[in-house]
């Protein structure tokens, strides 16, 4: 009976249609099927969603979104950030209205999307790099049960965040964290934070740690294509 609810719960919160969406690009698979991935990506600070999908291309079916964060930088000139953060001290904060906004304008953009398509994927996975990894982070720890992995790239946990309660919403989930071992933007203790947290949640956790620095890998693409399989 519970199983049967949780599924009744995943079809009517994808097919609720939102007015108040992001910016995207889209490349769906010729193979529309309940087995065929849906990956939704999110870029970092400074970046927008078309910049990101012309990094690289998955070489097997597989349905991807970029995201477009929603607060411009310098507005005409696609340099956009998902939220303001500052450094004092050594201590970051970050604007968490922004954070809850790009966290409900995402999850409003896929229900969205996958309804206007007709995606029937059921195995969808969300995931970014730098600020997108961060809210990544976010949505996998307050929506665990939407999605079936996360992918962070040179991410770190949230400044503030909470875990669920019912820690069964984490089981049967799997993430895939990222980092490049000389980043000198996010150090590797970040990721190691990340890490621990997933696994401590009970999540199936692969933590890859790359030779470069912040920037994503060159074989990202590559990595998440092995990990989904």
């Amino acid at each position: 009976m519970k199983k049967y609810l949780l599924i009744v719960l995943l079809v009517g919160f994808w097919n609720c249609k939102e007015s108040h969406l992001l910016n995207y690009e889209i490349q769906l698979s010729e193979n529309n099927s309940e087995d065929t991935p849906l990956i939704i990506l999110m870029h970092g600070y400074g970046n927008n969603a078309k910049a990101y999908s012309q990094k690289g291309d998955f070489s097997i079916g597989i349905n991807v979104i970029y995201l477009d964060a929603p607060f411009a930088m310098i507005p005409l000139l696609g340099i956009n950030k998902w939220y303001d953060f500052k450094i004092e001290n050594g201590d970051t904060t970050s604007n968490q209205n922004q954070i809850k906004e790009s966290v409900q304008l995402v999850l409003n953009t896929i229900k969205n999307v996958i309804n206007e398509n007709e995606i029937k994927s059921k195995h969808v996975y969300i995931g970014g790099h730098s600020q997108g990894g961060n809210i990544s982070y976010k949505i996998a720890l307050n929506y665990p049960k939407f999605f079936k992995g996360f992918i962070i790239s040179s991410g770190r946990l949230p400044v503030e965040y909470t875990v669920k309660n019912d820690l069964s919403q984490y089981q049967n989930k799997k993430s895939l964290i990222i980092h490049g071992k000389n980043d000198s933007v996010l150090e590797l203790k970040y990721s190691s934070a990340g890490k621990n947290l997933m696994e401590k949640l009970g999540m199936e956790t692969d933590y890859v740690i790359k030779e470069g620095g912040h920037s994503q890998p060159p074989d990202f693409y590559e990595i998440v294509e092995n990990w989904i399989k």
